[in-house]
């Protein structure tokens, strides 16, 4: 589904009983999963709306208990109201963790029953029975994930992909699209954009959301005080796309936190002769896929101020691209 589509159903009133919020706008997934909760008159909301954040359950116990609460919630009438909401926020640490030494050893398996004994049935796990509700959910209640990327190899991911509504959160449907998405941005600002400065921004960016809402956003500080986004403009501060792979050295190094090993990856390519907007490049593809979700916004806005520093001959810029990384690998 398109978002577009699930405003006119939250308007209506006539939603469904899942949805999977995706894509790679963190703000366009939490701007929409907001719209939800018009579902409830906003007297009788704080009785019919719960959200809750994965990210808060941090081992395999709390995550247990965290779908306990989900489905519980889920599960209760609504009251005085036609339905209740659920929301689930950064739901992918829930519905595909990451197998780390924090998460709980699993339990031993039982001893074999004795001669003439009957084998008691196993306990259902509270995966399970998220599973169950998903299969079967309750009429009454609207359930919104609102997740980043999910290993679609996880059972639980398959089958919510099989029985939700998916929404994409993160492209928008054309190129025209983009372009009025960005013009009316730049309004907000009293900004307009010469033709021939759009046509270079989406060459750079092309239709992702997410990409072209954080340079929108750098463009409206950087051509703060004029009343025109020029093609200078878009030369001096948009770099240009060029998304490196999944496990890239610089990137690594930072998702890891090794400080020294990313230190010594930034010399390297300065050794090489990249230029130093390039490695920078590199260096905000790897801030954006930093976890947590706060972690990468963060991120994001230290590269924004590194990236104003070297255009505004703020200092060395092996230097400043050095301390940067520091910032980043540090926990």
């Amino acid at each position: 589904m398109k978002p577009a589509e699930v405003r006119a159903q939250i308007r209506s009133g006539a939603t469904g009983p899942l949805y999977l919020l995706e894509g790679d706008d963190l703000q366009s997934r939490h701007d929409l999963a907001l719209e939800f909760p018009s579902l409830v008159e906003e007297g009788l909301q704080a009785f019919n709306v719960e959200s809750y954040y994965a990210s808060e359950a941090t081992s395999a116990t709390a995550r247990d208990q965290l779908i306990g609460a989900l489905l519980a919630a889920a599960r209760t009438l609504p009251m005085m109201a036609p339905r209740r909401v659920v929301i689930l926020h950064e739901a992918d640490r829930l519905l595909s963790p990451k197998r780390s030494n924090d998460d709980e050893a699993a339990e031993a398996l039982p001893l074999a029953p004795a001669a003439g004994r009957k084998r008691r049935a196993a306990p259902v796990s509270p995966v399970e029975e998220l599973e169950a509700y998903i299969a079967s959910p309750e009429i009454m209640t609207t359930m919104v994930f609102v997740t980043g990327p999910l290993d679609a190899n996880r059972r639980l991911v398959k089958l919510l992909r099989k029985r939700a509504a998916i929404v994409e959160c993160g492209t928008l449907e054309s190129p025209q699209d983009a372009a009025a998405w960005i013009r009316k941005r730049l309004e907000k600002d009293e900004l307009t954009i010469e033709p021939g400065a759009l046509a270079l921004l989406l060459a750079n960016t092309g239709v992702s959301l997410g990409r072209i809402r954080a340079e929108a956003e750098k463009l409206v500080l950087y051509a703060a005080g004029e009343s025109v986004v020029t093609e200078r403009h878009i030369r001096d501060l948009v770099v240009p796309e060029s998304e490196p792979g999944v496990d890239f050295a610089l990137g690594r190094a930072i998702w890891n936190g090794n400080t020294a090993a990313a230190l010594t990856e930034v010399a390297a390519q300065f050794d090489a002769g990249t230029p130093a907007v390039m490695v920078l490049g590199q260096v905000r593809v790897a801030a954006g896929r930093l976890r947590p979700d706060a972690r990468a916004r963060t991120g994001l806005d230290l590269v924004l101020r590194t990236d104003l520093a070297i255009k505004s001959s703020g200092g060395e810029p092996q230097f400043l691209l050095e301390r940067l990384v520091v910032e980043l690998c540090g926990k």
